[in-house]
C-alpha cells in the first residue's frame, strides 16, 4: 500500500464527496484526470485507481465514460431526495429496481 499524503486524500475525498452529491455517479476517469491534474506527483494510472477505491467505499455508482460527453451538462440528482445516490427508477415490471 502507499502512502500519499493527506492532502491528497483529502482533496480525494471532498471531490468524491461532491461529485456523488451533485451528480449520483462517479465518472472514473474524468475525476482520476482532474486529481493527476491538481496533484502533479500522482500518475493517472494511480488517480484512477484510487478513485475507483474510494467509490467503492462509498458504495457510489461508477461509471467509465472518458469523452465525458454529459458530465457538465448532467443534472444534479434530485433536491427532494436529500442526497440520495439515486433516484429510484422504475424497471418495465413497474417495481423499484
Amino acid at each position: 500500500m502507499h502512502n500519499y499524503p493527506i492532502e491528497l486524500r483529502d482533496d480525494l475525498n471532498r471531490t468524491l464527496i461532491k461529485t456523488i452529491y451533485d451528480f449520483g455517479i462517479v465518472n472514473v476517469p474524468v475525476l482520476a484526470a482532474r486529481l493527476a491534474g491538481r496533484h502533479c506527483d500522482l500518475s493517472l494510472a494511480d488517480a484512477e485507481r484510487l478513485v475507483l477505491g474510494f467509490a467503492q467505499l462509498y458504495s457510489a455508482p461508477i461509471e467509465f465514460d472518458r469523452s465525458a460527453r454529459d458530465w457538465r451538462s448532467r443534472e444534479p440528482v434530485g433536491a427532494d431526495n436529500n442526497g440520495l445516490l439515486l433516484d429510484i427508477v422504475e424497471n418495465g415490471f413497474g417495481r423499484a429496481a
